[in-house]
């Protein structure tokens, strides 16, 4: 074989094997990327994380997700290509959960929850709300400032999750395995 043909063998070889680990990766998950302070102290702006599909799993409660929105994506190479933003949070509730959130707490079917990981140690809101089925409640870890299941994200359909994040790769001193 000519070196030209060998060397653009090896290029197809390459290209064809990045396409299958690109589409295999989007099939099992992918990457997320937080935009905001909504998830401090957890996540950071601009920490790029890992996430799995949950092939015909469930989300569980206290499980940092990444979903589908209809909001506007900030980049402006995605606005063109029609791309949506996602978003990055916690879930609270799952489907015919009665959340309640009242003086600063939140509150899954009677039982206040305790939760180490929120930023101000309090909860912004009054919720008295049933989670429809096929939908989950989700907030961020600064409910102080986050757009979440509390105001125009409102209940997340299932559809619209695209994983749960799973390792936090970026910053590199911050990476670690997510709960």
């Amino acid at each position: 074989m000519s070196g030209i043909k060998k060397e653009l063998l090896e290029w197809v070889i390459t290209i064809a094997a990045a396409g299958a680990l690109a589409f295999i990766i989007n099939i099992f998950g992918g990457f997320a990327v937080v935009e905001g302070p909504s998830m401090l102290p957890t996540l950071k702006d601009g920490d790029i994380l890992v996430r799995a599909s949950y092939l015909g799993s469930a989300p569980k409660y206290g499980d940092i997700i990444a979903f589908k929105t209809d909001m506007v994506h900030p980049w402006k190479v995605y606005r063109v290509l029609g791309v949506k933003k996602a978003l990055v949070k916690r879930v609270i509730g799952v489907q015919g959960d009665h959340i309640v959130v009242k003086d600063g707490a939140v509150f899954v079917n009677d039982v206040q929850l305790q939760e180490e990981y929120l930023n101000d140690g309090t909860t912004n809101g009054e919720i008295d709300e049933v989670v429809p089925e096929d939908h989950i409640f989700v907030m961020g870890d600064n409910r102080l400032n986050s757009n979440d299941s509390r105001g125009t994200v409102g209940f997340v359909s299932t559809e619209a999750i695209i994983g749960r994040v799973v390792f936090r790769i970026f910053p590199w001193n911050s990476i670690q395995k997510m709960k």
